[in-house]
């Protein structure tokens, strides 16, 4: 977010990783998730790698749906450092998989695997030229958006693109605040909501694992952009990793329990 030129302190790393959950690693990469809900459907697919390849599993209320094995090593990617589950298309007809991250730097190509959730098909295999991770997909499944780490020495360092399904190509500008277009992004993500639809994206960010350099990116799926709030100081003692983003009528709520840290006007994607 706002380049302040925070330092990554090592106590913020350890929490990230005490509290990353299924996303188990330090670094940039939220890494993998146990599983995604289609929670239209009540629907819920997870992915088991093993020496001979991936296991697919769709299941609702603990019954097995369908079932298929597909070649590589690939994940349901998650969307935050706790380890929520992401990679379902706003209809819940595509499955976007990733392969592990290696946290040991930068990748010098990524792939995903899209997969029809109907009857678990692969349709067809994405690389990408370095270190990408997914955000989200589009309401008419046309862009894939994805974080791309682009420095191996700042590990919250990231940029936001879009990659066209159809022409098989990331267009060509990174997705940036309109407001603030030159700043950088930087952070953990640590809570999201999505609007019906998905037409919005909202995701909260840290700094670090303390109480200031707070953030919400709200990303427009629809119409390829976003935005950038910043979030008046952390509330002293209020533990950032257990904060949640809901959004309620016009406004996003970022709360901790029952309290309510801050409230964020969807007309006008400022704090109110």
């Amino acid at each position: 977010m706002r380049a302040r030129n925070l330092l990554i302190l090592g106590a913020a790393l350890a929490a990230a990783t005490a509290l990353s959950g299924a996303a188990g690693a330090v670094g940039p990469w939220p890494g993998l998730a146990a599983s995604v809900t289609d929670l239209s459907a009540g629907v819920t697919y997870s992915a088991h790698m093993g020496n001979d390849g991936t296991t697919l599993k769709a299941m609702r209320n603990g019954r097995v749906l369908r079932t298929a094995k597909v070649d590589g090593l690939f994940g349901v990617p998650a969307v935050t450092s706790n380890g929520t589950g992401g990679g379902l298309s706003p209809d819940g007809r595509l499955l976007a998989l990733a392969e592990p991250a290696r946290y040991d730097g930068l990748r010098a190509r990524s792939r995903f695997l899209l997969i029809s959730t109907a009857k678990l098909t692969p349709l067809r295999t994405l690389e990408l030229p370095g270190e990408f991770g997914f955000d989200a997909i589009s309401p008419d499944a046309r862009t894939l958006y994805v974080i791309q780490h682009v420095s191996g020495k700042d590990l919250i360092q990231y940029v936001v693109r879009a990659y066209d399904l159809r022409a098989h190509r990331l267009f060509a500008r990174a997705i940036v605040d309109k407001r603030s277009p030159n700043e950088e992004m930087r952070g953990y993500p640590v809570s999201r909501a999505t609007s019906s639809g998905g037409t919005w994206v909202f995701t909260l960010y840290t700094h670090l694992a303390a109480t200031h350099g707070v953030f919400v990116h709200a990303l427009n799926t629809a119409g390829r952009y976003a935005f950038c709030i910043d979030l008046p100081s952390w509330p002293s003692g209020t533990n950032i990793w257990t904060a949640k983003l809901e959004i309620s009528g016009r406004t996003v709520n970022v709360r901790v329990g029952r309290r309510q840290v801050a409230t964020i006007d969807l007309a006008t994607l400022r704090v109110i």
